[in-house]
């Protein structure tokens, strides 16, 4: 079972592959191809098997780009998503209930994110690549 925070429900969904680092982007890629091939994921509300491999990740658990920041978004996700930490979902039900969400919805998880800025994510894109 791979453990996923909040926020990164969102960037799996967007992943294409660009991430912070190469070992970074591996571990994405290995930990999407596995619950898209059947394994359930818990909801974490801290460092996750994603933020495993990310540069960004400090000792006690932070985040170099602001733990605050992630803990927000992280909080958008679970309210947006109907979901709380601890939860289990698979993949199937996670895309489910991204593809219900609104620009709204969307911004309380995403606005002012760096790959937003860069193009790679916006509603638009996270329902074309569900889709």
């Amino acid at each position: 079972m791979k453990n996923i925070r909040g926020h990164h429900l969102f960037c799996m969904a967007l992943f294409t592959g660009h991430g912070y680092s190469e070992e970074f982007t591996e571990n994405m890629a290995s930990v999407i191809s596995a619950l898209k091939a059947g394994e359930p994921l818990r909801l974490a509300s801290g460092p996750d098997d994603i933020c495993a491999a990310c540069p960004n990740l400090l000792a006690d658990g932070g985040c170099a780009h602001g733990t605050e920041d992630v803990r927000h978004r992280d909080q958008g996700a679970f309210t947006v998503l109907g979901a709380a930490p601890g939860g289990e979902l698979t993949w199937q039900q996670v895309r489910a209930r991204l593809l219900e969400i609104d620009e709204g919805q969307f911004e309380t998880v995403c606005s002012n994110c760096r790959w937003a800025a860069e193009g790679l994510c916006s509603l638009a894109l996270l329902q074309k690549q569900l889709g």
